[in-house]
């Protein structure tokens, strides 16, 4: 083929290849946007889903008598840990039941919590280095009562 022969669709070559390397630019560029807001959305699903899970364990840790309510608020954290918690909270979550289990109810969420408390903290981009978890309780709710830090 002779170079002769090309010349004259050198005019249309150099605007075609410019809109093929444009379109298949925004085709990377929509799959990968799409892709990271995905991600996003999903870190963002997790993180509200896990910090409300801690709330609620740490609501009902610690306490003598829960209700109904609490035992349901309790119960539902657990199976949003199992979810959509780490392998690592899903591991501890998993020692705790069956302590749970064997000690008739005697044991303790503190480990979970603190495992939960990292994370968030490390996906919300707060200190690591920080004190134990220590739980506030009133004895009895009633104001002239001592309050217990556990």
């Amino acid at each position: 083929m002779d170079m002769q022969m090309l010349i004259p669709y050198f005019p249309i070559i150099g605007p075609a290849l410019a809109a093929f390397v444009a379109i298949l630019g925004w085709g990377v560029s929509h799959y990968l946007s799409v892709n990271k807001d995905q991600k996003a959305k999903q870190r963002d699903m997790r993180i509200q889903f896990l910090l409300e899970a801690y709330r609620r364990l740490e609501a009902a840790a610690n306490r003598p008598e829960s209700g109904k309510e609490e035992q349901d608020k309790f119960e539902s954290a657990l199976a949003d840990i199992q979810l959509l918690g780490t392998k690592t909270q899903i591991e501890e979550l998993m020692r705790f039941l069956e302590q749970w289990n064997s000690s008739e109810g005697n044991a303790s969420i503190n480990p979970l919590l603190e495992l939960l408390r990292t994370h968030l903290r490390d996906e919300l981009g707060l200190e690591k280095e920080i004190p134990g978890i220590k739980i506030f309780r009133f004895e009895n709710r009633h104001p002239n009562r001592v309050a217990r830090g556990i």
